[in-house]
């Protein structure tokens, strides 16, 4: 059976052949910066965002509503560079936090937290839409897998906590 209508040109035309997942950059915007580590940025994903549902309950039927809006979690993976400075800016970044081993009190957001910027990019490497991550901060500087068997480049993720985050179209 035909789909009335359907055109198979102007379906291809309108899709001009889709946005592909390797052409992204990392802004960075790291409190202490001893490398250029945009340059060291080997994966991420583009931030989610979810609005939860309330339930409002009336003539026994369950009406669902919009409630909250909430931003996960951000994570990064970068590659490690041949003296490690990306993962000792990050560690330098953790310690602002929680200011271990010093006087053992907690920053105020505003002297750890910076805004992220992850920015897509199309065929041409022009900048087609900007992520911005507002007020972030590292949750988390993961592990570092060794392994005599393997000739990879070592690699850790840092997952980023933040308020939210504002999308901007800029193509």
């Amino acid at each position: 059976m035909a789909i009335t209508g359907f055109n198979i040109n102007d379906f291809k035309s309108n899709f001009e052949g889709g946005a592909r997942a390797y052409l992204f950059m990392y802004k960075p915007n790291l409190p202490v910066s001893t490398v250029d580590s945009k340059y060291l940025v080997r994966a991420s994903t583009f931030p989610e965002t979810t609005v939860e549902e309330i339930l409002v309950q009336w003539q026994g039927i369950d009406y669902k509503l919009a409630g909250k809006q909430t931003f996960t979690d951000f994570t990064i993976t970068f590659n490690v560079d041949l003296k490690a400075a990306i993962r000792d800016d990050f560690e330098e970044w953790t310690k602002m936090i929680h200011n271990v081993p010093g006087d053992h009190k907690y920053g105020k957001p505003s002297d750890y937290s910076r805004n992220q910027d992850l920015v897509l990019l199309d065929y041409e490497g022009n900048e087609m839409m900007n992520v911005k991550l507002v007020d972030a901060w590292p949750k988390s500087v993961a592990a570092i897998t060794l392994d005599y068997s393997s000739m990879d480049v070592m690699q850790f993720d840092v997952t980023f906590a933040y308020l939210y985050h504002e999308i901007e179209k800029l193509g």
